[in-house]
């Protein structure tokens, strides 16, 4: 009877499914069907947070899939905000610090438009990623130019940009004795050590362009795509993936959890060198996904406080040359969590108690 449930999810939002059967959809995440020695669920508890929050984004270009040779990346920046979670829906949002993010000089300007969400059912984990950066530098100029170069600081690509959706969809074997939501909302407690596989599937779009060519400048040859010069890649990955989360627990308060997934996927990759209007190669290839996440915390009743980790690489083989692009995203948060006993609950975040 699992297994039916995300089917019911896609379907309904195509209108095919009653509202009676979503709320039996959620009323089975949300009615206590974990083992209570392993897991608390704060039922009708307000979890709030204060969180600081570190995002970065990158694009590598590498001729082979260990060793990135050339390495983009954004100017990543401090935030501040503040979250809550309820039931199924957390809502955080956060803004760039004042006074600490005065590092422009040094490696440019980076604006990003980021919607990436992560809703954690209780057997489904469901991440969804809407993101737009724009000014990147790079990250590696000693590794690439002549020994002359690098001395001059990072080079700076502002007119470089890049755009990604993705959705990625996840089963939890082990739902009973393991929560993400203890980790990564707050609004669960594991109360002791367990893990659980993991198996989903995923599919994402990646752009990259600069205005002129990505690889130009003093950059030394490589035999990277042939050293043709070009401006703009487009990568789409259609795969299935799977990995294992395990959460240690030390005496109910404090807790690591760790969670690695990797995917294979069917790949379409195109590269274009858009001022002569031509599109050097193109064609069917190779997928890799990788995420992992990572939490440190430590816990009591009413109150949180720990680290989190999210990252994403997708790695795509470019058509006909044997080379790689990796795109990547990530995030590292400190919260501090207060979770409040509601005297009454919040029945329009409550589908198990609608009446339809």
């Amino acid at each position: 009877m699992k297994y039916y449930r995300l089917g019911l999810l896609l379907i309904f939002l195509t209108g095919a499914v009653s509202e009676e059967a979503l709320g039996q959809f959620f009323a089975e995440d949300t009615t206590t069907f974990y083992d209570p020695a392993y897991i608390k669920y704060y039922r009708d508890e307000l979890t709030t947070r204060i969180f600081i929050s570190r995002k970065q984004t990158g694009l590598d270009l590498s001729p082979n899939l260990i060793n990135p040779w050339l390495k983009y990346k954004t100017n990543d920046m401090l935030q501040m905000g503040l979250g809550y979670t309820y039931s199924f829906l957390t809502v955080n949002l956060g803004l760039k610090m004042p006074f600490v993010n005065r590092d422009d000089d040094t490696y440019g300007e980076s604006r990003l438009i980021d919607l990436q969400t992560h809703t954690i059912f209780r057997t489904y984990i469901v991440d969804l990623y809407i993101q737009w950066s724009n000014g990147y530098y790079m990250a590696n100029p000693e590794s690439v130019f002549q020994p002359v170069g690098y001395e001059q600081g990072f080079p700076l690509r502002g007119d470089m940009r890049t755009s990604i959706v993705g959705l990625n969809v996840q089963y939890l074997f082990n739902s009973s004795r393991y929560s993400y939501k203890a980790a990564f909302q707050q609004n669960q407690f594991q109360r002791k050590s367990a893990g659980s596989p993991l198996a989903g599937v995923e599919g994402y779009w990646v752009l990259g362009m600069t205005d002129s060519a990505m690889v130009a400048g003093e950059i030394l040859p490589s035999g990277f795509m042939d050293d043709e010069p070009f401006n703009r890649v487009d990568l789409i990955n259609v795969g299935i993936n799977g990995g294992y989360a395990y959460t240690f627990v030390w005496q109910e308060k404090l807790f690591l959890s760790l969670s690695a997934i990797v995917g294979v996927a069917g790949g379409y990759n195109q590269v274009h060198y858009s001022n002569n209007s031509v599109t050097l190669r193109d064609g069917l290839t190779l997928g890799l996904t990788n995420s992992f996440r990572v939490a440190l915390g430590y816990n009591t009743r009413d109150y949180y406080v720990g680290l989190s980790f999210v990252r994403l690489s997708m790695n795509n083989l470019a058509w006909g040359y044997g080379d790689w692009f990796t795109y990547s995203t990530g995030h590292i948060r400190l919260n501090f969590v207060k979770r409040f006993r509601l005297k009454r609950p919040i029945k329009i975040l409550r589908p198990d108690l609608w009446i339809l």
